[in-house]
């Protein structure tokens, strides 16, 4: 028998800020969670030295969005455009929090955007960020950043995106018993809103053991007053995975790295599904 879990404490959360609309979901989705769990929010915008170093080189001219006009992209205006965005950024972080009564800092980095935000998120429990950056429109898929932390935060990571709630809506929890499943399915349990309903898919190749392990799964939720709805499915390719899911109901989608799925599917399922994602590490 699995010793029983331990309540998950979750004390910060961090939030890449960087003004795109995927950042802007990202700290609404984070303000949230922090002020349901009293944790501390912590806004991180990182300056850029890739943009930096591009505009010191005598052949890089900027391409205006709305025209077909080029300028040269000037060093000393970027920095400013930079110092203007970490503002914006701040008082966004600030506007949002404070109308949530939420402990908050804000932090300004400099370096590859990957690598800071990496190193910034070693000191929170939860890492949140867009699926995609600065995009003329939000495009499908993951952003290099977003790829980055799930290969190499050790952190928990939400991936967001605009139109969806973190965790408001149903939550959809991938449980095969493993430590890891189990891991998500009580992280899931921390963050809900008590209104959410919980969509507990449980996967398994053997029909014999779904019982099994609903029975585990309803041992981990107990008592806590939320209406949960189960779903037996067994182990799928990431594409019939994903379109079953999307069957199901479009919410926040919690699974771990650490379950019995294969790497191929789990890394599928993270760049094709709709919805955001929490990865429990």
């Amino acid at each position: 028998m699995n010793a029983p879990m331990k309540t998950r404490t979750i004390r910060t959360i961090a939030v890449a800020l960087d003004c795109s609309p995927h950042s802007k979901a990202s700290l609404e989705a984070a303000a949230k969670m922090a002020a349901r769990l009293s944790a501390e929010l912590v806004g991180i915008f990182v300056e850029d030295t890739n943009l930096l170093r591009m505009a010191g080189l005598p052949f890089t001219e900027e391409i205006r969005l709305y025209s077909s006009t080029t300028t040269k992209l000037d060093e000393a205006q970027l920095e400013r455009l930079l110092r203007l965005q970490a503002r914006e950024a701040r008082e966004l972080l600030e506007r949002t929090a404070e109308a949530l009564t939420v402990r908050h800092t804000f932090r300004v980095m400099r370096g590859m955007v990957p690598e800071q935000l990496m190193s910034a998120a070693t000191e929170a429990d939860i890492l949140v960020l867009g699926r995609s950056g600065r995009s003329p429109s939000c495009r499908k898929g993951l952003g290099s950043t977003a790829r980055t932390a799930l290969c190499e935060s050790k952190r928990t990571v939400l991936l967001m995106r605009p139109g969806f709630s973190s965790a408001a809506g149903p939550l959809l929890v991938l449980f095969d018993g493993s430590e890891g499943s189990r891991n998500a399915l009580e992280t899931a349990l921390t963050t809900a809103d008590p209104e959410s309903t919980l969509h507990l898919v449980v996967i398994d190749p053997e029909p014999e053991s779904a019982e099994k392990l609903e029975q585990e799964a309803q041992t981990i939720v107990g008592e806590r007053g939320i209406s949960v709805e189960y779903h037996h499915l067994p182990q799928v390719g990431g594409r019939d995975l994903v379109r079953y899911l999307r069957m199901i109901d479009s919410g926040l989608l919690v699974l771990s790295d650490r379950m019995n799925l294969p790497e191929e599917v789990f890394n599928e399922l993270v760049s094709e599904i709709d919805s955001p994602v929490l990865v429990v590490r």
